[in-house]
Parts: C-alpha cells; structure tokens; sequence
C-alpha cells in the first residue's frame, strides 16, 4: 500500500533531478561555449578571421550539449589595443521528455562573455 503512494511521488521527484540536472548542463555548456568563443576572437589577428574562429570554437564546443538552435552575437568593437570582444549567445532546451513535470518543453537560455584583446594580436606591424 505505502509503495503504491510513494512510487509516483518518487519518480516525480527523480524526473525533476533529471531535469534540473541537463538544465545546469546545457548552461554550463553555453556559457563554455560563448567563454570559448569570446577567448578566440580575442587572440585572432584581424576582425574578419576573429569572427571566423569564433564562430568555428563555438559550434565545435555547443555540439557537445544538448543544445538546439543555438546563436553567436559577436561584438568587436574597434579591435585595437586595450579593447574587449563581447560575446552573447542564445539556445534553446527540449524537455518534452519531462512534460509531466510543471516544466515548460522547451527552455530558452542566453549566455553572455567578454575577453579582452590580446595585446601583441593588435600592434601595427613594422613598416
């Protein structure tokens, strides 16, 4: 009789940990993936192969999380000494698998990033 009432309760509660636990993840690895590509549009040598290797360090770091749809916002400013790259990310998470929790399917999450130019990327080269 007492199993009867505390299995569903138990597996509710074991759902949420699920749930909870690949929430943390998937921003985890969002806010790696936007750290990541923050880092190396900082250390490229120009502004047009920075948002190239952004982008590529990126997708390679959100491929490794349960992660859909997932944006890279880049702004680099004037890329020049003592300047900062700042980076903003957008993703989305299914949970459909948990719809019997008081979760939405699907979670929108963001992440934001900023790294700051490495000084020998920006210096004018010699004439």
């Amino acid at each position: 009789m007492e199993l009867a009432l505390c299995a569903p309760i138990v597996a509710l509660l074991a759902m949420g940990a699920a749930a909870a636990a690949q929430v943390a993840d998937a921003r985890a690895g969002l806010d790696a993936a936007t750290q990541a590509a923050a880092a190396a549009a900082a250390r490229a040598p120009d502004p047009s192969s920075a948002r190239v290797e952004a982008q590529a360090q990126f997708d390679e770091v959100v491929a490794a999380y349960p992660l859909n749809g997932c944006t890279l916002r880049l702004d680099l400013g004037t890329f020049g000494r003592n300047g900062a790259v700042h980076a903003a990310s957008s993703g989305s998470l299914d949970l459909a698998w948990a719809s019997l929790l008081p979760f939405p399917t699907q979670l929108d999450l963001e992440a934001r990033a900023a790294a700051h130019l490495e000084p020998y990327r920006t210096r004018a080269s010699a004439p």
